[in-house]
């Protein structure tokens, strides 16, 4: 076989080296290439995405959508995985498909607040604690200090919630009050029942913020990112850490099972959770899972929040139960 190759060579007048140069150039394109899908605002994808091409060379291609849709869609695709990471998203609602997803731990995880050592299927980059934005023009001072009161009959209508079967934040949400009020079934009858006759379900997540941002509804379920960023901006809005129990909620960064390129996939995820990324991202106003990368200004210690006993495996583990128990509540209003 050599002697033929060699034969060619001398034949067609090229150095034996060209002939394979087109096979390794394009093996060499194809390891450089990441596929991301990603429920994440656009400012982190804008912030991220172009650092890691510069840092790395790499070309990297995003698909955004819902959490949920995202992670059915890792799920349609497990035959032939077509995405290398998902960047960010609840671990609640990730657990339920870890088994199309790669145990990895950072070599950034000894910087973590909360490690991946245990839980491998994911790397945690924020710490979200849940709860109610409200636009102070329309909503009083201490009038809503509790998911409870979020079912007094005045807010009817006037409750913005995403739809927590596409939307990651809105099943932790969905998931916080159950464990708040009672996971045997108390919660759907005494909180959820109530609450979800007041709730105006939104398409998108970022409606329950820019929406009680702007005064169009008074209040909106989301996490304090969304609530500080537009209150620091001058905003009237105010946020609610419930006095009957949030959750703090980690996103994750997660290595999908099978994925084209897993060592470039590892590179992306160890980026991400460096200093210098994190620190930018705090800048943006994310509470990040670094130990030396202070909260953004103004956000609360955790201790001085009111947590309830919160198993986000627990929720994984039952959310197709949980879900179905949803659109039966949807389909009777």
């Amino acid at each position: 076989m050599k002697k033929l190759v060699f034969f060619f060579a001398a034949v067609i007048g090229l150095p034996l080296g060209l002939l394979f140069a087109s096979g390794t150039q394009e093996e060499a394109k194809v390891n450089m290439e990441l596929t991301v899908y990603s429920p994440a605002p656009k400012e982190l994808i804008d912030l991220v995405i172009p650092a890691f091409e510069k840092e790395t060379g790499a070309k990297v291609y995003v698909i955004e959508a819902g959490t949920g849709q995202i992670f059915n869609r890792i799920k349609a695709e497990a035959a032939y995985p077509q995405a290398d990471i998902v960047l960010t998203g609840g671990i609640d609602s990730a657990g339920a498909f870890r088994d199309y997803l790669t145990e990895y731990v950072s070599s950034e995880d000894v910087n973590m607040i909360q490690s991946a050592k245990e839980t491998p299927w994911y790397n945690a980059m924020f710490l979200n604690p849940m709860g109610i934005i409200f636009n102070k023009n329309l909503v009083d001072e201490g009038a809503v200090n509790s998911w409870m009161d979020l079912t007094k009959p005045e807010w009817e209508g006037k409750v913005l919630m995403p739809d927590p079967r596409k939307s990651g934040s809105a099943f932790g949400e969905l998931t916080i009050f159950l464990h708040a009020y009672g996971r045997d079934g108390e919660a759907w009858s005494k909180l959820i029942e109530p609450l979800h006759k007041n709730l105006l379900i939104t398409t998108s997540s970022s409606h329950t913020y820019k929406f009680v941002a702007s005064g169009e509804y008074p209040l909106g379920l989301t996490h304090e990112k969304n609530a500080f960023k537009y209150s620091n901006a001058g905003e009237p809005v105010g946020f609610v850490y419930p006095s009957d129990g949030t959750a703090i909620r980690p996103d994750g960064v997660y290595l999908v099972k099978d994925g084209p390129n897993p060592e470039l996939a590892k590179k992306f995820i160890d980026f991400v959770l460096s200093k210098e990324i994190m620190m930018q991202l705090g800048e943006l106003g994310y509470r990040t899972n670094r130990k030396d990368v202070e909260p953004p200004a103004g956000f609360p210690d955790i201790d001085v929040i009111t947590l309830c006993d919160y198993d986000p495996i627990w929720a994984s583990e039952n959310r197709e139960a949980l879900l179905d128990q949803w659109t039966k509540l949807e389909e009777s209003k």
